[in-house]
């Protein structure tokens, strides 16, 4: 039986370095001529729909009409993104490099993403930080749901199209960086790993209790040996 892997991007892949705030903000200031409270909104572990609809739902605009210009507003961040997220620099996390081709490496592991990102914004990312988005078979995307806790059931449903095997929570691993990718993991009753790569503490990440935690994912024969275990 295959095992499905699924990774976050921001923080756990890739450091971003505000990549993502900048072309979110380019976006809803072309659309709607504001980004609303972008400047003190924490955006760890959240949907992009998620984002957009508190940022402009805080300056009153109707959730209905944001849902109708949703795709619209990928597309302006992806369009920004090809051009910011080379400017910034983004790079892999500490370990992530040498984790992935060990893993291309294993014939019963399907390699993919969870991520609060669009479907079409996650590859650029991954591309502008040296990572080739093509070794990740299957996604779940914040474009898929605004709720992140929906995205493993997402992710499973597409590895079961893929492969015709079936995956659950007991063949299933979600790794991130927030104490949301751990409470995602729970909610797909999959294993949670946790990684102090991103802006949250190995010591706040351990008070949701994931399955693992590490500081990052540099100790690539201790990471494999969890997520293949």
């Amino acid at each position: 039986m295959q095992k499905l892997l699924l990774f976050d991007i921001d923080g756990t892949l890739i450091r971003s370095n505000g990549a993502g705030r900048l072309t979110l903000a380019y976006a809803l200031e072309r659309l709607f001529g504001t980004s609303g409270p972008l400047d003190s909104y924490n955006m760890s572990g959240k949907t992009d729909p998620r984002i957009i609809t508190d940022l402009l739902t805080a300056v009153g605009i109707p959730a209905k009409e944001i849902q109708r210009q949703l795709p619209a507003i990928y597309e302006l961040m992806a369009e920004h993104g090809q051009k910011v997220f080379w400017e910034k620099g983004m790079t892999a996390c500490p370990g992530v490099p040498d984790l992935l081709a060990k893993l291309a490496m294993q014939d019963d592991v399907l390699v993919g993403l969870l991520t609060g990102n669009s479907q079409i914004t996650a590859p650029l990312k991954l591309s502008a930080a040296g990572i080739d988005p093509l070794q990740f078979k299957v996604g779940a995307y914040g474009s898929d749901a605004l709720d992140r806790n929906d995205l493993p059931a997402i992710g499973m449903a597409r590895a079961h199209q893929l492969t015709g095997d079936a995956f659950n929570g007991n063949n299933t691993v979600i790794i991130g960086d927030t104490p949301a990718d751990v409470l995602c993991a729970r909610a797909g009753k999959a294993t949670a790993v946790a990684v102090a790569s991103g802006w949250h503490a190995a010591t706040t990440l351990a008070e949701y209790h994931p399955d693992h935690l590490f500081e990052n994912l540099s100790h690539t024969e201790q990471i494999l040996e969890v997520l293949l275990a």
